[in-house]
């Protein structure tokens, strides 16, 4: 019977069926696997390296006061540098840089102290519309003052002729009245979205002597901008100033858009400066957005005593001046009550604050930096490099789950003014402002700690490396769907080589794992395809878990015999290959240490496999096959064991047509995106790809986009729109805006056939089908049957009354959750009650 409770006898007997499924599989747990401790791996917890240095990175170049360094979206050659003076220099040819004068405003930029020319982004779609923006102090005349010193914001071209120098026509977006020289800000960027973000201090002088730090209807001081250059559909106007000129309009979602009051006090919403994203900052001197999540960190340079690091969002108010850092500010006394812990005004403190003075952790004026996604210096992957202007320290700065973040000093540089990226490597670029020069952030010639094996005969994990027998306490292991890597097999084997240490389990993330844990992966390719003679041994990955996180490292196989350690900067291969009878060349990567940490972040647990959806499967122990999860559990390697398997979800694989089309989808986008685009990850946020959200709430069908490129119409997966479902998009090319950004060339066939057909299929009308539950009590034996509609998993839940609202799943044998492609009848058979029971049936969407 559908949506109702069937009112049963039972008693002890169902108690007993539990406690038979429970014991059965024990028969096999001894015979299975015996855990054993591991004494040969000599692989180090954390590896040995060099010290930092900072090197010339344009040899025999020099700029005057040089502030800035930008490259076009998608640029790989091409360095643009911005000198203060009012000139933006263009490097080409990075490998034999040579200098050119691109823009010279250098007579119309009014230069000296903090001001200048002080900031550069190119347009998103630079290499189509040759757009780009500066910020400069200038010399203008507007009907607040005349012939005065101004604040400019300003678009201008690429000439049509030549792609390194800029047309002169000048298109002024604001210019606004500063009556001091110093707290200029003017660093510019466009954000993940789209949208052109302006930095602004509070006019300068001392104190927020001029009242612009806690208000947001006068002036575009103390904080950031958000501006929508484009003219997309939806903006708005801007509300009526002396400074706007025009040429832009407000993002709908500006966070100031129709508020009526702030900080407790009635603003007219025709007055506020809606163009603001974030207020209450001093002098944000160098932001950025980390291109892996979109984040947005601000270096904010502090008055007497404290200088900031602080991480932004929509809305936020960062305190000065009520505030210095973390304390009491100039105007401390002025802050509404519960300024710091009512929501309501939104107080953003900094992540990392340090006092002026000197020492190795102290500084006088911060120079925002950037995160580190570079290829070669895998111990700052992911870690926020920014540095003093004044005390000539360099820092990393790595944030540490319910921890305070991790500050380690790099290296002494003085008058670090800006940072950049090396568009070719993600190297850390820095302005040296006053040596005139463009520095680049590497290793010193000093090494300490313990190497990494040399070859992978080094590192212990095998007995015989012909058939890669592991050693002993080195387990092997198998998944349900692996991550698609250009059609590689995969072997995997962990180990924890202490008995004494224990994994967690985790339902639906990814199992906690002691220090000292290693995981290893081994990549076969086939030269011919479907000819398994013709397989060739191509690496062996480590991933080593330690207090700290983790870290990774790869052999490449030299020959059927051994394997030679990769650098850390990572290579590539041309590999020929015949695929469908056509002989193909194809590129093989072998990662960098630092892009072993991209995908195997902290946020999606760091081992990426290691979980319950993908282990809960038969596997082939020695001398025997079954349930691979049991038998870990079995051979004692969770310190808290589940104490039923029955109804945990697992991946299934594109080509099962058994399961349900969405269902195929969405593992497979799980296990390719789910490890970056989830709530936290490193995929910026949008949408989330976990297994455990669902459907409806993951943001995948007709989620918003970070970057629309323009058309309101690109969402993520549009439902039967294959042209503006963006993610499919990205998942069917190879390139610069791939999907997975990294560890394939080659697009997954099977992949991208089961996402084309979910988009198909999410057009079409839903079936009305409904799971139904229904009784035919025979003697001693109860049978229950249920109608399981297709593409729905369904659970068994009984009560002893109603109204006690104690349902309990019943974990029967068959009830594993299953999304089936077609509906299905299943019948389960139990002893007869021995007391009053109600049951029901319960079905749930993937």
């Amino acid at each position: 019977m559908s949506g109702g409770h069937i009112h049963l006898m039972t008693g002890t007997l169902l108690l007993a069926l539990f406690c038979l499924a429970a014991f059965a599989p024990s028969v096999l747990r001894a015979q299975a696997l015996v855990r054993e401790p591991n004494t040969t791996l000599k692989v180090p917890q954390v590896p040995g390296g060099f010290g930092y240095q900072m090197v010339d990175a344009l040899p025999g170049l020099t700029f005057e006061a040089p502030v800035a360094i930008a490259t076009p979206p998608g640029e790989t050659n091409r360095l643009f540098i911005v000198e203060q003076r009012g000139r933006i220099s263009v490097i080409t040819n990075l490998a034999q840089p040579t200098k050119t004068v691109f823009l010279d405003l250098v007579d119309q930029t009014l230069y000296g102290g903090e001001q200048g020319l002080l900031g550069l982004a190119f347009h998103p779609q630079f290499d189509a519309n040759g757009r780009f923006f500066i910020f400069r102090t200038v010399n203008a005349t507007t009907s607040v003052a005349a012939s005065q010193r101004h604040d400019r914001l300003s678009e201008f071209r690429v000439s049509a002729t030549d792609p390194n120098r800029a047309a002169t026509a000048e298109t002024i977006l604001f210019q606004q009245f500063d009556q001091a020289a110093n707290h200029n800000g003017g660093d510019l960027h466009f954000g993940p979205d789209g949208y052109l973000y302006v930095s602004l201090g509070d006019e300068g002088d001392a104190n927020d002597s001029r009242n612009n730090s806690q208000t947001i209807t006068r002036d575009f001081f103390s904080g950031l901008l958000r501006l929508d250059v484009d003219n997309r559909p939806g903006s708005l106007a801007p509300n009526p100033h002396p400074a706007v000129v025009g040429n832009y309009r407000i993002p709908a979602d500006n966070p100031f858009v129709d508020v009526t009051s702030f900080l407790n006090r009635t603003v007219d919403p025709a007055t506020v400066r809606t163009e603001f994203w974030a207020v209450g900052l001093r002098n944000p001197w160098r932001y950025s957005f980390d291109r892996a999540t979109g984040e947005l960190w601000i270096g904010d340079v502090g008055q007497d005593a404290w200088e900031s690091v602080t991480l932004s969002r929509a809305g936020a108010n960062h305190g000065w001046a009520y505030l210095e850092g973390r304390v009491a500010g100039p105007k401390n006394g002025a802050a509404p009550a519960g300024f710091t812990s009512n929501p309501a005004f939104n107080y953003v403190g900094p992540l990392y604050v340090y006092t002026h003075g000197s020492g190795s952790m102290r500084g006088n004026s911060i120079t925002g930096g950037v995160v580190y996604r570079g290829a070669r210096l895998a111990a700052l992957h992911g870690d926020y490099i920014f540095a003093d202007y004044v005390s000539g320290n360099v820092w990393s700065l790595r944030r540490r789950d319910g921890q305070v973040p991790l500050i380690t000093r790099l290296l002494g540089q003085g008058g670090i003014s800006a940072f950049g990226t090396d568009p070719r490597n993600g190297d850390v670029l820095a302005c040296d402002h006053s040596g005139g020069r463009i520095r680049r952030l590497g290793y010193n010639a000093t090494f300490t700690g313990l190497p990494l094996p040399p070859t992978l005969a080094d590192t212990g994990a095998f007995a015989d490396l012909a058939t890669l027998t592991p050693t002993a306490g080195v387990v092997p292991y198998s998944v349900n769907l692996s991550f698609w890597s250009d059609g590689a097999a995969k072997r995997r084997w962990f180990s924890v080589p202490d008995t004494n240490l224990f994994l967690t389990f985790n339902t639906n993330g990814a199992w906690g794992a002691p220090a000292g844990t290693v995981w290893v992966k081994h990549f076969d390719l086939e030269l011919t395809q479907g000819v398994p003679e013709s397989l060739r041994r191509l690496e062996t990955r480590f991933i080593v878990r330690n207090t700290n996180g983790i870290h990774g490292f790869t052999y490449r196989w030299d020959n059927a015999s051994n394997a030679t350690l990769v650098p850390e900067e990572g290579g590539e291969e041309e590999i020929t290959r015949v695929v469908d009878g056509v002989s193909v060349a194809q590129t093989w990567r072998y990662p960098s240490r630092a892009e072993c940490l991209t995908c195997h972040t902290r946020q999606a647990g760091q081992s990426l496999s290691f979980n319950t959806a993908q282990l809960l499967r038969d596997h082939d122990f020695p001398g025997v096959r079954t349930n691979q999860l049991q038998a870990l559990i079995s051979a004692g390697y969770f310190a808290n064991p589940p104490s039923s398997l029955t109804s945990l979800r697992t991946v299934t694989t594109p080509t099962n047509e058994s399961a349900s089309v969405e269902w195929r989808a969405r593992s497979w986008l799980a296990v390719n995106c789910a490890s970056c685009h989830r709530v936290g990850g490193t995929g910026g946020g949008f949408f989330d790809a976990r297994l455990a959200t669902t459907t409806e709430l993951t943001g995948l069908v007709d989620g918003g986009l970070g970057d629309t490129q323009g058309d309101p119409a690109n969402r993520v997966l549009v439902p039967g729109d294959l042209t503006h479902s963006m993610a499919f998009q990205r998942l069917s090319r190879r390139g610069p805006t791939q999907m997975p950004p990294l560890g394939s060339g080659v697009v997954d066939p099977d992949g991208i056939k089961i996402v084309r057909r979910w988009i198909e299929q999410l057009a079409l009308l839903p079936v009305d089908d409904l799971p139904t539950l229904a009784l035919d009590p025979a003697g001693d034996t109860l049978r229950l049957r249920v109608h399981q509609p297709a593409n729905y998993a369904v659970s068994l839940e009984a009560t002893p009354a109603v109204d006690s609202g104690a349902w309990q799943s019943l974990e029967l044998p068959g009830m594993e959750p299953f999304f089936p492609a077609e509906s299905r009848e299943l019948t389960f058979e139990t002893p007869s009650p021995a007391a009053a029971q109600f049951f029901r049936v319960r079905a749930t969407a993937p």
